[in-house]
C-alpha cells in the first residue's frame, strides 16, 4: 500500500512537472515572438521581395524592392534639341545591388552601400519630398533624367540648365539638392567600379534589333547582305521608325528615328538570328547592311536585366522631357504598312 500510494504521487509529480514545462516553454515562445517583432519594426525588416530600413536622420521607414530585375534607379540623358541620342541609361541600379554602367560595365553594391546611398537620397537630400519634377528651363540643352522607385512611389526628376527664369527659393534649394544627389550616385558607383573586384564586363545573351534606313552608306567598305530570312530589312525599318514619307527634293530623305530621336519599336532577336547578324558584322553591333537596293543601318541593342521581363527599352534621346520606354516586338515582325496618300 504505501509503495502504490508512493508510485501515484511520483506520477503526478511527473506530469505536474511535464505541464509547468509545457507552459513555460509557451510563455517564453511567446516572448521571444513579441520581441522579435519589435526588433523588426526597430531594424530590418526582410521580405521575399522587398526591405525596410530605418533613415539615420529623419528616422523615417525606407523600404525598396530587392529583386535582381526591378529598378531601384536610373538615369538617362538626352532630351535636348540638340540632338543626343543614347541607346542606354547612363546608369541602371536593381534590387539585389546590381549596377551597370552604361551598357558594357557591371558591378554589385554590398547590402549596407547600397542602403547608405538611398539613405543620403532619401534622408538626405529629400528627393521623395519634392514639389518640383522639372529642373531646366533652356530646353535646346541636354539634361538629366533620374528615375527612382523607393517607398512604393515611381518618381521621375529632370536635371538640367536651369535660372534663366525667376525660381522660387524653394525650386532653386531642390535643384541643388537634386545635383548633389546626382553626384552622389555618379560617385558611389564610379568608385566602387574602380575599386571593386565585383566589377567587370556586362554581357548580355539578349539582343533587340533597331534599324533604320540610311542614304549616306559608306560605299568605300564591303557592306554585307542581310543575312536573317525571318523578315527583311524593310519592314524592320518600317516597324522600327515608320514610313520615310514620300520627297521629290531631298537627295538625303533620312527621318530623325535613331539618329536623334528613340524608334518607335524594337524587335527582340532569338539567339540564331543574334548570331546570323554578328557573324555578318564580324562580331560588333552596328553596321549597315544592303538589300534589295537599299540600304540599311543596324543597332544590336543588349537588353537590360529588367527590359526582358517589362518588354520595353530604356532609351532617351532628342526633344525629350520626360521617358517614353520602347515597346519590345517578341512575335512576327508585321509586313511594311502601306503608305497613306497625302492630301
Amino acid at each position: 500500500m504505501h509503495t502504490a500510494l508512493l508510485s501515484l504521487w511520483k506520477n503526478k509529480g511527473h506530469k505536474h512537472l511535464q505541464t509547468t514545462s509545457a507552459l513555460l516553454l509557451s510563455i517564453v515562445c511567446i516572448a521571444l515572438f513579441f520581441a522579435g517583432c519589435d526588433t523588426s519594426v526597430a531594424s530590418t525588416q526582410q521580405s521575399t521581395h522587398s526591405t525596410t530600413f530605418t533613415g539615420s536622420s529623419t528616422q523615417q521607414q525606407i523600404t525598396y524592392n530587392t529583386s535582381a530585375n526591378d529598378v531601384v534607379l536610373r538615369t538617362l540623358y538626352g532630351g535636348g534639341l540638340k540632338g543626343t541620342l543614347n541607346l542606354g541609361p547612363q546608369i541602371s541600379l536593381y534590387g539585389d545591388g546590381t549596377y551597370i554602367l552604361g551598357l558594357n560595365r557591371r558591378g554589385q553594391l554590398d547590402t549596407n552601400t547600397l542602403q547608405q546611398l538611398l539613405n543620403t537620397l532619401v534622408d538626405t537630400d529629400g528627393l521623395l519630398t519634392f514639389k518640383r519634377q522639372l529642373f531646366f528651363d533652356i530646353p535646346d540643352q541636354d539634361a538629366t533624367f533620374l528615375e527612382f522607385n523607393i517607398n512604393g512611389k515611381h518618381e521621375e526628376l529632370m536635371y538640367g540648365a536651369f535660372g534663366s527664369q525667376p525660381e522660387t527659393a524653394q525650386d532653386k534649394d531642390e535643384y541643388q539638392r537634386l545635383g548633389e544627389a546626382l553626384a552622389t550616385i555618379s560617385h558611389t558607383l564610379q568608385q566602387d567600379a574602380t575599386t571593386s573586384f565585383r566589377s567587370n564586363t556586362f554581357r548580355s545573351n539578349t539582343f533587340a534589333l533597331l534599324v533604320r534606313q540610311t542614304f549616306s552608306a559608306n560605299l568605300q567598305q564591303t557592306i554585307p547582305d542581310w543575312p536573317v530570312v525571318d523578315f527583311t530589312l524593310a519592314q524592320a525599318a518600317a516597324f522600327d521608325c515608320g514610313l520615310i514619307p514620300e520627297d521629290d527634293v531631298s537627295t538625303n530623305p533620312e527621318t530623325a528615328c535613331l539618329k536623334f530621336t528613340i524608334p518607335e519599336h524594337a524587335i527582340l532577336l532569338t539567339t540564331a538570328q543574334i548570331a546570323s547578324i554578328e557573324a555578318a558584322l564580324n562580331g560588333k553591333q552596328q553596321g549597315d547592311f544592303f538589300e534589295d537596293g537599299e540600304y540599311y543601318t543596324v543597332f544590336l541593342r543588349p537588353l537590360l536585366p529588367d527590359e526582358l521581363q517589362s518588354k520595353t527599352l530604356a532609351m532617351f534621346g532628342s526633344a525629350q522631357s520626360q521617358f517614353i520606354g520602347v515597346p519590345l516586338l517578341e512575335s512576327t515582325v508585321p509586313p511594311v504598312p502601306t503608305p497613306t496618300p497625302s492630301t
